[in-house]
């Protein structure tokens, strides 16, 4: 009996959540399972499709012999999805952009799979990395706007915490 990493799964679902769109089945083989053969890493993906189904749920994915990806219909919470919107630019220092950038900043709690990696994954942890990367950028800009919007309304206190947070990396 083969065994289904949870790791994998997890990995799958994310890269899927993120991308939001489909992927070839042997992209996805060869990004999970870059040291072994096509047709073993191909083996891998649809057990760990399996898994995946059983965890949450077999509406949630849309497979067909050579792809797969989540189903768009499918209502998903997703906190990067939920940042990226809430800190995109707002017109002028109104008082309802500003709370929408509070509320970005207050989603951003650590890192972008923080403590998670694929060691048999290269090409996943790259990927993984370029996410973090692109969201602490998205972070730190968000946290500047916030302290020149802050620093608009007098509010000198917050003003003078947005830098601070934005060296750190963390909002919370």
């Amino acid at each position: 009996t083969l065994e289904v990493s949870l790791r994998k799964v997890l990995a799958l679902f994310a890269y899927l959540a993120i991308t939001k769109q489909p992927h070839s089945r042997d992209a996805l083989a060869t990004l999970l399972w870059p040291e072994t053969g096509q047709r073993e890493a191909r083996a891998s993906l649809r057990r760990t499709l399996y898994r995946l189904n059983e965890t949450l749920g077999e509406d949630l994915l849309i497979t067909s012999a050579d792809t797969v990806c989540l189903h768009p219909q499918v209502d998903l919470q997703i906190d990067v999805e939920q940042f990226l919107e809430l800190s995109t630019p707002i017109d002028g220092p109104e008082q309802s952009g500003l709370e929408q950038w509070i509320a970005a900043a207050d989603l951003y709690r650590d890192d972008f799979m923080a403590g998670f990696s694929l060691p048999d994954s290269p090409t996943f942890d790259d990927w993984q990395f370029f996410q973090r990367e692109e969201l602490r950028r998205r972070l730190a800009a968000l946290l500047e706007k916030l302290a020149h919007a802050f620093q608009r309304h007098g509010d000198f206190d917050q003003a003078i915490l947005c830098p601070a947070l934005a060296a750190t990396g963390y909002a919370q």
